[in-house]
């Protein structure tokens, strides 16, 4: 009992010390430090936040604070150092207002091999809107540096003094994802694929100075990495809040986490599985958005992190196709922004407003899980191609309200409607960091109908901490929690309504806001991809992608464009899946697809089926450089092409399946083929080829000579070339005598050449190999050595030898001889074992002169011989 109430005032006295040391004027922590941390030296990273910038470099002038930094508009100081040093120097300070602390630092949330563009309807924006591509546009790529030389990105890359010295795949593969150049190969083609991209390091998980936004015309910046799960409203969320607000026509994009299998551990969530992971304190902000990640039908995956948001809002936001990781999804989002702000500019004449960006996005995704709004999936699932629609219909509002003040905007609601919904968002100012709830301006939408003189509330979900209202569907009421509200009709009356939107209560004065509404008319069918652009591969098996609402089922056919005469594929295909895995035929041709729904028919784009070329490079000679490739069925010509300042450019077509180059007509020394069919369409690029590293040498790729069998005087000569362009015939040569003889010869037949050598000499034999053009020209091989040594001989070499060189021992097989060296004294200046059939003696620590040597098993002496070094 004793030892209990020891222990009892030992943790009382741990607690009442942490709760002294940690809210000394009122300054709280993002967390709680346990008592090892704030007992240690160990060094963590802080975030402070003070009332004013110049106290903040006064405190660094002052304490010689080496490795600290600060962000001057956000009034923060970052420094890595103990918790020691911060209670001494920080804790009680009136200037300091909270303290961010973490133990990790920001990791990637994975990123692997494939993406698929169809899957968001990303490729049907692509194929729509060929001239809506990210132009003019600037996307930051916040983690480790990408490759700024990699040809997808070439060209197009803005220099920061932000980005990491750390190149990794990861930020190449999000920078490709977000606005790759279709260079490389057709599936490294991005969503934004003439947006510029800047770099800034992730080391500071913290917006970057508002000059770096503005003078690099940056409204966008993607943030595809998380630290720990974090459920609180820290310094962190209130500083990308307020980056949004200095920045009101930038977004900042985060994946949502990895981590939807991991429970939380604190705050409001704290213990309730499958809920509330989101991988960040800086997710926890109320003006970015935050990507769930889903499969290519919809369905979401297990790793990806969901919420709530520490105050019961809804996060994320809304997802995307993935299968390996929330940073892919996230990249996808971010480019579509792009795109979305690029068309916006062009349809408006303005900039794309934030808030909107985001109203648009939510309101065109498509609803997936419970139905409306939910904690797992948010609002719903990118759809690019209803977001565009949206601009291209201005089904648009903005607007500013002040407190207990209302703005409306009729709407006319058509007949055949099945639903109508209207997305609220507004950019709302940085809550101080550790409030209970994180809303400072609250607006109320609603939606009146005239006709019936009923008033419809958005949609709110139950944040009460346990799972069953977590998972509860949401029901219409007032919302005092989000920044964004949605409300959604089914089947409404055609007639007038008014969308409202109230200040509800707006302490800080006038607050502007975005609306996006939409309407889904019934019955409809649209076919989505693949798209007259899309590589689609002959003999394989595409996801084909249609738009549905109102119909249960059609019958797919197809038919040759050349020739219209439709053959059925489906019957009674299930139109509420919206896919079909369609078994391309295996041939290059023109074709369409068409859907029959009762007596309407749908029909596709006019689809290219194609096949890569696959071409290889048979030579790199000094001046030139053979390409070729195999002949592929369907083709007639074949156009090559070379990096131009941006893009792949053609530069030369050809009807042969060879082609030897100038050096000089390579940009970059990458080559490129596709084929051409007789209507003039083209297949898709192949794999782009550096020329320098793919192992050709110039015809001659490799030559070996190879010892039979030991103790054989056989040797075995192997060429492989290239290319037999242009070869006239192959030889194998043999150094006798000081000069080369020819022991074979044979006309070109193929790429690989063989011959026995049954003459071999005891010691050393070198060969060369020799192509004679058809021009006269001779082009030789370096010369290879065979070694060959008869049963129980030993061949000593060379002699005489430099100082500092190897001797040599050659045998046939070493059985524990051993090689001793005697100056002219009989003395030994030098013992080896021979270990290997061909054994290297050191001669370093032997001086200049005349010595003996003897090669002895079981003390018996096999041979002897005189050595001279020089």
């Amino acid at each position: 009992m004793k030892k209990c109430a020891v222990l009892y005032l030992v943790i009382l006295v741990l607690f009442i010390d942490s709760v002294k040391s940690q809210s000394k004027n009122g300054v709280k922590f993002s967390r709680q430090l346990d008592y090892k941390e704030r007992s240690s030296n160990k060094k963590l990273l802080f975030n402070i936040l003070f009332r004013d910038s110049l106290t903040i470099q006064q405190y660094i002038n002052s304490h010689n604070l080496v490795g600290a930094a600060y962000l001057k508009e956000q009034n923060i100081l970052t420094i890595q150092t103990s918790y020691k040093i911060i209670e001494q120097e920080f804790l009680d300070k009136q200037e300091v207002l909270y303290i961010n602390v973490t133990s990790q630092k920001p990791k990637e949330e994975l990123a692997v091999k494939g993406f698929d563009l169809s899957a968001n309807k990303v490729s049907a924006v692509q194929n729509k809107y060929p001239n809506i591509n990210g132009q003019g546009q600037t996307v930051s790529i916040k983690e480790n540096k990408y490759d700024t030389t990699d040809i997808d990105l070439k060209g197009r890359i803005r220099y920061s003094p932000l980005a990491s010295s750390a190149i990794t795949n990861h930020a190449n593969f999000m920078a490709t994802i977000i606005a790759g150049a279709d260079n490389s190969i057709n599936y490294a083609k991005g969503v934004a694929s003439a947006a510029l991209m800047s770099s800034s390091s992730f080391d500071q998980v913290l917006p970057d100075p508002n000059s770096y936004y503005s003078q690099n015309n940056i409204t966008v910046q993607n943030h595809s990495y998380g630290t720990e799960i974090d459920n609180n409203y820290g310094l962190n969320a209130a500083a990308f809040d307020k980056s949004s607000n200095d920045n009101p026509n930038l977004v900042h994009v985060f994946s949502s986490g990895n981590s939807g299998n991991l429970t939380s551990t604190s705050g409001r969530y704290a213990g309730i599985a499958g809920y509330a992971n989101l991988t960040g304190n800086f997710k926890m902000s109320k003006n970015s958005i935050a990507v769930g990640e889903v499969d290519s039908f919809g369905i979401q995956t297990s790793v990806s992190s969901v919420g709530p948001a520490y105050d019961g809002r809804i996060k994320p936001e809304i997802t995307a196709f993935q299968m390996n990781g929330t940073s892919e999804s996230a990249a996808l989002v971010s480019g579509v922004i792009l795109l979305l702000q690029q068309y916006y500019k062009i349809q408006m004449g303005a900039e794309l407003p934030a808030a909107m960006a985001k109203a648009i996005l939510i309101n065109s995704a498509d609803d997936i899980g419970n139905a409306g709004p939910d904690y797992k999936t948010g609002f719903g699932n990118l759809n690019a191609l209803h977001a565009m629609s949206e601009i291209e219909r201005n089904t648009l509002f903005n607007g500013a309200v002040a407190n207990k003040t209302s703005q409306q905007f009729n709407l006319t609601i058509p007949s055949n409607i099945s639903k109508i919904k209207i997305t609220l968002c507004w950019n709302d100012l940085a809550a101080q960091p550790s409030s209970t709830v994180a809303l400072i301006n609250d607006l109320d939408l609603s939606l009146t109908s005239t006709l019936l003189q009923d008033t419809i509330r958005p949609w709110v979900l139950n944040g009460f901490p346990n799972a069953d209202s977590l998972s509860a569907l949401p029901k219409r009421k007032r919302d005092s929690l989000n920044n964004i509200e949605q409300i959604t009709l089914g089947n409404p009356l055609a007639g007038s309504y008014s969308i409202n939107v109230v200040g509800y209560n707006l302490p800080t004065g006038t607050v502007p806001f975005s609306i996006a509404y939409s309407f889904d008319t019934i019955p409809f069918f649209k076919w989505q991809s693949p798209g007259k652009n899309d590589f689609i591969p002959a003999g394989q098996i595409r996801v084909s992608r249609w738009e549905n609402i109102g119909n249960s089922s059609g019958d797919i056919e197809m038919s040759y464009a050349n020739n219209i005469s439709w053959n059925s594929i489906l019957v009674n295909q299930d139109l509420t899946k919206s896919y079909f895995k369609w078994n391309v035929p295996d041939t290059i041709a023109k074709v369409f697809l068409r859907m029959k729904i009762g007596n309407n028919y749908y029909y596709s784009d006019t689809l290219q089926i194609s096949r890569l070329v696959n071409p290889t490079i048979g030579f790199v000679c000094n001046d030139s450089v053979i390409v070729e490739w195999k002949k592929v069925n369907g083709y007639n010509s074949y156009v090559l092409y070379t990096p131009g300042n941006s893009y792949m450019m053609p530069f030369k077509e050809v009807t042969d399946t060879s082609v030897v180059l100038p050096k000089t007509a390579f940009n970059g020394n990458y080559i490129s083929v596709a084929g051409k069919a007789n209507d003039g369409s083209l297949g898709k690029r192949s794999y782009a080829l550096n020329y320098t590293n793919q192992g050709a040498g110039c015809y001659i790729n490799s030559f070996l000579a190879l010892l039979t069998t030991t103790g054989v005087n056989v040797a075995d000569l192997i060429l492989a070339i290239g290319s037999s362009f242009n070869v006239k015939d192959i030889s194998f040569e043999k150094l006798k005598g000081g000069s080369y003889v020819n022991v074979y010869t044979t006309a070109v037949n193929g790429m690989e050449y063989r011959f026995t050598d049954r003459e071999l000499a005891e010691g050393i034999t070198y060969y060369r190999a020799k192509v004679l053009l058809n021009n006269g020209r001779v082009i030789y091989s370096d010369k290879v050595a065979v070694f060959f040594v008869s049963t129980g001989s030993y061949l000593v070499f060379p002699t005489p030898v430099k100082k500092n060189e190897d001797l040599q021992v050659l045998t046939s097989i070493p059985n524990g001889e051993i090689f001793i060296m005697r100056d002219m004294l009989g003395r030994i200046i030098l013992k080896k074992e021979i270990q290997f059939a061909r054994q290297y003696i050191s001669t370093r620590s032997v001086i200049a002169g005349i010595y003996y040597y003897q090669i002895l098993k079981s003390n018996a002496v096999l041979k002897t011989g005189r050595l001279v070094i020089l």
